[in-house]
């Protein structure tokens, strides 16, 4: 059986640093996450959930934040976004991949169950399998000394089963980005001309931008990024790069349905982009699909990653 690992890592957040005492005797949830990735903000309403009905009752949440991103080290950004986000579990900065190699983990998000001896019982790796993670951590909190009560009913996430493949996860930056009939000019600037046609799942640039390892960056009033993109939901990681910075979103060149308005779009289709995180742009009751244009419209940003979701 596999004993839980030693945390390294002396940044805390919503706790003192924990060690082998101060976990001993109670069943750890160990949850691997980065606040820009949907997929693990998706399960925050069930982590919550379980927070919220078991910590008195012998469960100890730790998440360990491994960041995707540069700007997810940026402590005060964490710290930033567990409070938007409502997390208020013990939280680990895992900045240099250590606890993350400790575990030999590869997703986002990653959960390992570890009964109160320490043995590791239970693992899922992403979203759903929430009435199953659920009661796996009732058997064992009913085992121990304290009781967890009678078991509730959890209803799974909308997102726990796909209703129609969407466009998959595209990075913006040219480490992993792939452009459409162009190729990036790595860490210069230069004035992209979009293609005529764009396939589907394609991403191009239009206009003048600054193409680095992570994310493309505007350099210009007008500088787009297209994706033709299928889907009810459209998220993008962004970041600002001048002091006020704001995108205007057009769905083949037309304006958005007010019903598909992203909870970050204001009324006429724009965005403030503020905060490093992730923006969602796009939610609709039903599947959309069509050249999605992110324009400059004041000030430059920075687009790291787009995601998606096929679920009406």
């Amino acid at each position: 059986m596999v004993k839980i690992p030693k945390f390294f890592g002396s940044t805390w957040l919503n706790s003192k640093p924990l060690n082998t005492p101060d976990i001993s005797g109670k069943a750890v949830l160990v949850d691997f996450f980065t606040y820009s990735c949907v997929n693990c903000r998706r399960t925050l309403p069930y982590l919550k959930d379980w927070w919220a009905k078991y910590k008195d009752c012998g469960l100890l949440i730790i998440g360990i934040h491994t960041p995707e991103f540069e700007f997810e080290k940026n402590s005060g950004n964490v710290e930033t976004a567990l409070m938007d986000l409502g997390v208020t579990w013990p939280v680990l900065l895992d900045n240099d991949y250590i606890n993350w190699r400790a575990f030999a983990n590869r997703y986002w998000p990653a959960k390992y169950l570890f009964n109160q001896g320490g043995e590791l019982i239970y693992t899922h790796f992403g979203e759903g399998e929430y009435r199953k993670t659920e009661e796996t951590i009732r058997q064992l909190l009913n085992s121990g000394s304290s009781s967890a009560g009678a078991a509730t009913e959890t209803s799974e996430h909308e997102h726990g089963e796909v209703c129609f493949i969407p466009t998959p996860e595209t990075y913006c930056g040219f480490a992993r980005g792939r452009l459409f009939e162009q190729n990036y000019n790595p860490n210069s600037v230069f004035d992209y001309w979009a293609p005529t046609h764009l396939p589907q799942d394609g991403l191009a640039l239009k206009g003048s931008f600054l193409a680095k390892e992570e994310f493309v960056e505007s350099r210009a009033p007008g500088a787009s990024i297209l994706i033709n993109f299928q889907g009810t939901e459209v998220n993008l990681v962004l970041s600002a790069a001048s002091n006020t910075t704001k995108i205007a979103l057009k769905l083949d060149e037309k304006n958005l349905n007010q019903n598909a308005l992203g909870r970050d779009v204001n009324l006429e289709g724009e965005v403030e982009v503020k905060k490093p995180r992730m923006y969602n742009l796009i939610k609709s009751n039903t599947p959309l699909n069509g050249v999605l244009k992110v324009e400059a419209v004041e000030g430059n940003f920075r687009a790291y990653a787009f995601t998606f979701s096929g679920c009406s």
